[in-house]
């Protein structure tokens, strides 16, 4: 019986630990270009959201370790090559600005595995996405594209892409499935409500 609630109170205490996230690797989020630029090395996170910048800070580049970076809510109208040759970066947000496309640099972004480019006007997608190959989750909601590159079929880890609010025809539609035939595709009729 004193067992049973020895291993009791071990459950107990672990998830009152784990509650407070005592177990968790505490990663820093950066919230401020001045600060990051500090201790380079050590910005794993950093969320640079709603800062009305129009282009992106080139000191980001020195951001080595540099895993998940938000640059949504911007005014960001064209993104700077090195984003995507960041060695680290996996995870990348760039939903709510005002980019016409995705830079052929996507191909350097070998680990990204989520991308966030959704409510922009941006009007096609490289042929170089190809190069992304480790990519997961592909959110393109709202945006302006209506011909797909069957270089997309090379994303063979995608499985989320995510296209409400995009006015895509049937055959687009069909090409996209046959591309990508392991992948969650969402579709909506475009509504053109967009903020561009």
């Amino acid at each position: 019986m004193k067992t049973i609630i020895a291993c009791a109170f071990a459950f107990f205490l672990y998830f009152q630990l784990a509650a407070q996230g005592l177990f968790k690797n505490q990663v820093e989020v950066y919230t401020s270009m001045t600060r990051a630029k500090e201790n380079p090395l050590s910005v794993i996170h950093l969320n640079l959201s709603r800062q009305k910048f129009k282009t992106v800070p080139e000191d980001i580049s020195e951001f080595k370790n540099l895993r998940y970076l938000d640059l949504s809510n911007n005014r960001l109208e064209e993104l700077p090559s090195f984003i995507f040759s960041l060695p680290q970066l996996e995870e990348l947000d760039v939903a709510s600005n005002k980019l016409y496309d995705l830079p052929f640099a996507i191909e350097n972004a070998k680990n990204l595995r989520i991308l966030k480019a959704g409510n922009n006007p941006i009007q096609s997608i490289p042929y170089t996405v190809n190069g992304a190959s480790n990519l997961e989750e592909l959110d393109l909601v709202h945006t302006e594209i209506r011909i797909f590159p069957k270089e997309l079929s090379a994303l063979s880890y995608l499985k989320l892409l995510e296209l409400r609010g995009v006015d895509i025809d049937d055959d687009q539609k069909d090409l996209l499935k046959t591309y990508l035939p392991n992948a969650t595709i969402y579709f909506t009729n475009g509504c053109h409500c967009g903020p561009f």
